[in-house]
């Protein structure tokens, strides 16, 4: 990483003070280096680990396995196990979705969970809410597991997802030395300080564990580091998750809008997103896209899209949120046709200003 102008040590990484890290490599073999700031960002693990079972697994186990199961169960309905329904859905198994609480996608907002079970419910995935799945399960052999149902009749699976949380990679780190509590995902403030001269991004911190807020996160702290002023809001951070169609939402929703009395508009539409491929033009996806609006400024404040170009419609209203551009800014632009982003533009002109 030399053309970066970073120095990279590989070994476990510990604390001996508040300004210096001690690296212990494969051999053993210690280095101290000292810091005027130092940033966490060691990542997180699945929460569910160590089955006596080859047929219960975690997230990072299910990618090591190259075998299909013809019967899927995840448990857990957040974006991890959403995502894998819809992958092994696709890949042909018969997937059983089990959520403890009331809907999908819990910690999305509403309508965002409805988009997807609605999705996944006519790609063929099943799913159960309000079920609180017991450990251990009723029966596992070598070849087959039986989960107990809401209705007492047993499900059947080759595999099993548990798909139930994330828990920080903080162990060993001897973050007691520096009096960080190290029990729990690491508080963090919104400049991601979590100490004086110490910083946590990314998933260790627990806010979001999403791409988008790691990069989110970084740049915060950097910025915090070089004495600029930089604060972190999740708000106008983009989140998607990758189901088939994928689901992208960014600022208010119109839930939010309403409980804090905002003045807005929402315009929605369903619109059949033509690409550049083939397949896109002979029959085009269908896409959701809602937006919420400023009623006075007439600034965007909140964008969720599900279809397959998600992403990059609601990447281009994060850019416009950040930049202060009103729906007439925004309606005077000329975009390359056909094109997800000139849906959003599409959808913005058919709103009453």
């Amino acid at each position: 990483m030399g053309e970066l102008n970073v120095d990279l040590h590989v070994g476990h990484g510990e604390f001996i003070d508040q300004q210096t890290i001690q690296i212990v490599d494969s051999h053993g073999w210690k280095k101290a280096i000292a810091a005027d700031n130092i940033v966490i960002a060691t990542g997180s693990r699945p929460e569910f680990y160590g089955s006596s079972t080859p047929r219960m697994v975690n997230s990072e186990e299910l990618l090591r396995i190259t075998t299909l199961p013809r019967i899927l169960v995840v448990i857990g309905a957040g974006y991890i196990g959403c995502e894998f329904a819809s992958i092994y859905r696709t890949l042909g198994s018969e997937v059983t979705l089990i959520e403890r609480k009331e809907r999908v996608l819990p910690n999305w907002e509403p309508e965002a969970g409805g988009r997807v079970e609605k999705a996944l419910s006519e790609h063929g995935v099943r799913i159960i809410l309000n079920h609180d799945v017991s450990f251990p399960l009723a029966q596992t052999t070598e070849t087959q597991v039986l989960i107990q149902g809401p209705d007492g009749t047993m499900i059947e699976a080759d595999l099993v997802l548990v798909a139930t949380g994330r828990k920080p990679n903080t162990e060993n780190l001897r973050l007691d030395l520096v009096g960080i509590d190290s029990d729990s995902f690491l508080k963090a403030d919104a400049q991601m300080r979590v100490r004086d001269n110490i910083y946590a991004v990314g998933d260790v911190n627990g806010i979001s564990m999403l791409d988008s807020t790691a990069f989110s996160q970084a740049n915060v702290a950097i910025r915090s580091i070089l004495g600029h002023k930089s604060t972190y809001d999740p708000r106008w951070v983009p989140s998607c998750i990758h189901t088939e169609p994928c689901l992208a939402s960014v600022g208010w929703s119109e839930n939010e809008a309403a409980a804090a009395r905002m003045e807005y508009l929402v315009v929605s539409d369903q619109i059949s997103v033509a690409s550049d491929s083939k397949q896109s033009v002979i029959d085009p996806e269908r896409t959701f896209i809602k937006i919420i609006i400023d009623a006075k400024a007439h600034h965007l404040l909140g964008c969720l899209v599900a279809g397959d170009h998600a992403p990059v419609i609601v990447n281009i209203a994060a850019i416009a949120m950040k930049s202060g551009l009103t729906v007439e800014n925004l309606c005077e632009m000329a975009l390359v046709q056909p094109s997800a982003s000139e849906a959003l533009i599409g959808t913005l002109r058919k709103v009453q200003l």
